[in-house]
């Protein structure tokens, strides 16, 4: 199987050690000039022109670039009736994605967190249980998330590329989409600011809310200014409260005062995640099933940050 990535930043170069740990994958890669293969120099093809990469037949194609590229970035592949796999979010504007609409079964967005051990514990057990209030609160450090790099240069502080917290963490957004359906669009509410002292010309922090078409609640707090990276939820039962942070999921009875360990994550967990995501990716290619995200789900998922980013 050969599958080319688009852009080898930091989510394209872990796609691509993943990729090459699996001896039946050949691996390409389309980039601007810019940077260099570093480790990988010695397994990886390099193009720099569409064409030249058209010419290699990949099977697969992973979008790894900025946001505001994906789509035109995706639109040559998809025209040779190659499936491709967009990182998160799928563009920056819904209007721009009318182009992807006739490629519906080639495509799939790459939303990560479907694939960790413990939102896949929470999925099984919200099938059952159905939660009526969910909160997330997503946090780190931008200068600290790619410390070789300038964070004012990356795109998460650049508007032109499509970047800013509510995009770039809007993960859980996507998990309330297949868990629990399109919310009702009059109950999507919040905001999204730039508050901090940080040097970017995007929303730098969001607070916002929506209620799904099954009555749950679920709420959201982003922002890139925690020296401390935060990852943390709750959800409400009728029969108590599940909690998780970065090591643990918990669950709490209301009649009893302490919480019981449901879960405990691991750093194996979320190299296990990236593998999963890749090795459903393949599953894509060869079968035509796969659990990453859809066209359709990725364009509610940009529709509820377009309503929190514009009221309309």
């Amino acid at each position: 199987m050969k599958i080319l990535i688009v852009g080898l930043g930091s989510i394209g170069r872990r796609h691509a050690k993943f990729l090459l740990s699996n001896s039946n994958v050949k691996c390409a890669a389309l980039r601007t000039n810019k940077g260099s293969l570093n480790q990988f120099s010695d397994q990886i093809i390099e193009f720099h022109s569409v064409q030249d990469a058209l010419n290699f037949n990949p099977d697969g194609v992973i979008i790894c670039n900025p946001t505001a590229l994906h789509v035109q970035s995706a639109l040559p592949f998809l025209k040779a009736g190659i499936k491709v796999l967009i990182e998160k979010p799928i563009s920056y504007s819904s209007s721009e994605l009318e182009s992807l609409k006739p490629f519906n079964h080639l495509i799939r967005v790459a939303y990560c967190l479907r694939f960790l051990a413990l939102y896949k514990q929470l999925e099984n057990i919200f099938q059952s249980e159905h939660p009526f209030k969910i909160g997330f609160k997503r946090s780190f450090y931008l200068p600290k998330w790619h410390p070789y790099a300038d964070y004012r240069d990356e795109y998460v502080a650049r508007k032109d590329l499509g970047g800013g917290v509510i995009r770039t963490l809007s993960h859980e957004i996507d998990l309330a989409v297949k868990w629990f359906g399109k919310p009702n669009e009059n109950s999507v509410v919040g905001v999204t600011d730039k508050v901090s002292f940080l040097e970017m010309d995007t929303d730098d922090y969001a607070l916002f809310s929506m209620k799904s078409s099954s009555g749950c609640r679920v709420g959201f707090e982003l922002d890139l200014f925690s020296p401390t990276n935060i990852f943390q939820g709750e959800a409400y039962t009728s029969r108590g409260k599940y909690s998780w942070d970065i090591k643990s999921l918990q669950f709490q009875e209301y009649s009893v005062n302490e919480p019981i360990s449901l879960y405990q994550i691991t750093n194996s967990d979320i190299e296990e995640m990236y593998a999963h995501q890749l090795n459903d990716f393949e599953n894509f290619i060869a079968h035509g099933k796969s659990e990453n995200t859809t066209l359709d789900e990725s364009i509610i998922t940009l529709k509820i940050i377009e309503k929190i980013e514009y009221g309309s």
